[in-house]
């Protein structure tokens, strides 16, 4: 509460004020039963599907094969970071229903103009699209690159607009694509790798602090942030798991097609609940949930993609002196397959590798229209810039996603011609380090301040968290400086 003095008349009228929130204050509501766990299962296979999409498929492929295995420790401690700052957003999510972008404007108002900016730096860039063209040129062998990035970019509105639920289809193909990737590339490493192989890679993802002299460390801050999902990526995990209905998510309403299905209604505000006996029992199942989908599908099936990835980039296409780089990223690496099956097998990679860049490119499109559409539309609702938003208050969410994405996919057709996919998800990647070296220290204080103590982390979570912080902050700092010379 906030105390004032008042000055009534003749005399002093002492006028007790309440404290003025940003934003509406949460609704209290039960914390709903958890479903069964084949249900809950998928954000984290969207968020895998991101992984090998990103790092594993182009950034890691490149620096083992330029600088070898002793360098994939840092590959480890990436993608385990960002297990615990998925678990954390989850955390958030499951207990508010609110997305981290209103979490965090609660504290800091101008956060919300702040993610929003970051956003459109960091994945306005069409580089998934520019391999993606490269790779079906070169699987048809007929066009030129930019044609199929158009069309790939095409076919990412057909999907988004023939389902029902922006979300779910997009999950239901990750789900199919990602295991059958993962299947190929185990039988392909069988055939391919030694076991003197795999004893150099278990050298490296222990040779912690090793980094050989002349890498290029935008690059390797590039490669780290994308052996997860990276940047802002990550906190897109409270939007997909709040479209599941994850939690007290349940209320809020989902992202409907208005074409093909009946609109829901979104709410804009957060919601709470008591921490009960049989809240806390549910809390403890959601939390088990989200610990299985990040843990075991994201860190492990990801960690394990990345390093076999990486090591049969570097076994099979090391010795043929064959670098992924520019724009044959991917199809430099199809020689990883044609290497036992050959022309079968090279083909067979680009087509798997076609499939898991367009669902990265589908996903990350996804995810920055999900962000920009729920900024836009909390705060055209409540808060601190409502008046500046009037536009966008009697437009519901679901218009808005779908609009918005119509307009970024033209606005990333506009600027394939620029620029080269390594260098494009470089430029995002070193941009989205910096914004985890931010968000990362206040999700921390989210979690552990913010919640009602047996909602909060334990010791081992936090200490990932703080570490990630500070690892975060110190790398972005040190590539400021080199950039500026002044190191």
């Amino acid at each position: 509460m906030e105390f004032k003095f008042a000055t009534l008349g003749r005399g002093t009228k002492f006028v007790i004020i309440a404290e003025m929130s940003h934003y509406e204050d949460r609704e209290i509501r039960e914390l709903p039963e958890p479903p069964s766990l084949r249900k809950f299962i998928g954000v984290g296979v969207v968020v895998t599907g991101l992984a090998i999409g990103t790092g594993e498929l182009i950034m890691w492929p490149h620096l083992v094969t330029k600088y070898g295995l002793g360098i994939i420790w840092t590959a480890l401690l990436g993608i385990t970071f960002q297990y615990f700052i998925n678990q954390e957003v989850a955390r958030h999510a499951l207990a508010t229903g609110e997305s981290f972008f209103t979490s965090s404007s609660r504290v800091f108002k101008w956060f919300a103009p702040f993610w929003m900016l970051s956003a459109v730096l960091l994945y306005i860039w069409p580089g998934w699209a520019a391999a993606i063209g490269t790779t079906l040129k070169e699987l048809f062998g007929f066009g030129h690159y930019l044609w199929w990035a158009v069309m790939s970019l095409f076919l990412v509105l057909v999907l988004t607009f023939s389902g029902k639920v922006a979300y779910s289809l997009l999950e239901k193909s990750l789900k199919i694509i990602v295991p059958t990737f993962f299947i190929l590339l185990v039988i392909s490493s069988y055939l391919t790798l030694s076991w003197g192989d795999v004893k150099e890679l278990l050298g490296g993802l222990t040779n912690f602090g090793y980094l050989p002299r002349g890498i290029d460390l935008q690059v390797l801050l590039g490669a780290i942030v994308f052996a997860g999902a990276g940047g802002l990526l990550n906190l897109c995990v409270s939007l997909w798991y709040r479209d599941k209905q994850i939690g007290m998510g349940k209320y809020v309403g989902r992202i409907i097609n208005p074409i093909t299905g009946k609109l829901e209604s979104v709410s804009y505000k957060g919601y709470a609940f008591e921490t009960t006996k049989e809240n806390m029992v549910r809390w403890k199942k959601w939390m088990h949930f989200i610990r299985i989908d990040q843990g075991l599908i994201f860190w492990l099936l990801g960690l394990v993609t990345l390093a076999l990835l990486s090591l049969n980039a570097y076994a099979v296409l090391g010795p043929k002196g064959l670098v992924p780089d520019g724009l044959d990223v991917a199809v430099v690496q199809a020689n990883i397959f044609g290497e036992n099956w050959g022309p079968f097998g090279f083909n067979l990679f680009l087509i798997m590798a076609f499939l898991m860049l367009f669902s990265v490119m589908w996903t990350v499109i996804d995810a920055f229209t999900r962000i920009v559409s729920d900024i836009i539309y909390v705060n055209s609702k409540t808060g601190p810039f409502k008046q500046y938003l009037t536009f966008f208050q009697n437009i519901s969410l679901s218009h808005l996603y779908y609009g918005l994405i119509l307009g970024i996919v033209f606005v990333s057709a506009l600027f394939l011609p620029f620029k080269q996919p390594l260098m494009l998800l470089t430029i995002s990647a070193v941009l989205g380090g910096l914004t985890m070296a931010i968000y990362t220290p206040i999700l921390f204080y989210l979690n552990n301040f913010k919640l009602p103590k047996g909602l909060r982390p334990g010791i081992i979570t936090n200490f990932f968290m703080l570490s990630g912080s500070v690892f975060y902050l110190t790398f972005s700092i040190f590539i400021i400086l080199k950039y500026l010379k002044v190191v």
